[in-house]
């Protein structure tokens, strides 16, 4: 019941505090679901977090919260529930290379799936060149990979 007025009151006095910028209603959904995502705290369960995180990948697609909800969804994956979902987590961070393939964040999401794809995979030495080839990583870090 909380975390429904608070999200009401968080749609109302949105506009009001945008300083003049327009966000959309999609944009605000997922604000609005990412205040319901922090209300549950550390100690939810993974599932509830999952939940939330799927349907603002889902319903706020071409949006920065769209797109960090899959980064966010595979952390989780990878941290948040008792055993390590590590195919889901692949997975969740292959659909946001797909949704997303032009984004300031898709470097960063392909160094991480080269860390979960296994050595010697032809996905992982994919992506490793494709890394390699993009010119926003810095040489030191290119340097690094095999």
């Amino acid at each position: 019941m909380k975390t429904k007025i608070f999200a009401l009151l968080l749609m109302l006095i949105m506009p009001v505090c945008s300083y003049g910028a327009d966000i959309s209603a999609i944009e605000r959904e997922g604000l609005i679901m990412r205040v319901e995502l922090n209300t549950l705290g550390a100690d939810a369960e993974p599932s509830e977090r999952e939940e939330i995180l799927k349907k603002i990948a889902e319903r706020c697609r071409g949006t920065e919260e769209g797109e960090s909800a899959y980064w966010d969804l595979a952390d989780l994956y990878l941290g948040g529930f008792p055993e390590e979902m590590r195919k889901e987590a692949q997975e969740t961070l292959e659909l946001c290379l797909k949704n997303y393939p032009n984004s300031r964040r898709s470097v960063m999401v392909k160094c991480k799936l080269a860390e979960l794809y296994d050595a010697g995979t032809p996905r992982r030495a994919e992506l490793i060149r494709q890394i390699k080839n993009d010119g926003t990583l810095p040489n030191v870090l290119r340097s690094t990979l095999n």
